[in-house]
């Protein structure tokens, strides 16, 4: 994820960001070209959270922008996004992302949400 985000920033290396996609789900229609407009100055990164589990992985995170030519006092923009990858030959590849995902369910038995300190099932699930 970072990687990829370091790619967006810098701009100029949208073969990198092809080859990291996955291939069975990139547009074919998008070239490293396109990806390689820059059309905003990306300020920061920040990764809210990142789960394994084998070959899978998710990661949720912000990244915040503005476009370029403002002037500091716009309100940067915020991309909050939960990415899928899946690792193939040792390299970990993007799938898809979902922009603006809503909040992660709470499982029973974890903490609730609601910082009451109970689990969830005993308090705000019930």
């Amino acid at each position: 994820m970072r990687s990829r985000y370091t790619a967006f920033a810098l701009g100029g290396l949208g073969d990198y960001l092809v080859r990291t996609w996955e291939a069975d789900a990139i547009d074919p229609a998008l070239t490293a070209e396109q990806l390689d407009r820059q059309e905003q100055q990306w300020l920061r990164l920040e990764i809210l959270d990142a789960h394994e589990n084998g070959a899978k992985a998710t990661v949720e995170f912000k990244a915040h922008c503005r476009p370029f030519g403002a002037g500091p006092a716009v309100t940067p923009q915020v991309l909050h996004e939960r990415s899928r990858f899946r690792r193939r030959q040792g390299l970990w590849r993007y799938i898809d992302g979902i922009i603006d995902p809503p909040p992660a369910a709470a499982s029973r038995n974890a903490p609730c949400p609601c910082g009451s300190g109970k689990k969830a099932k005993r308090c705000c699930l019930r």
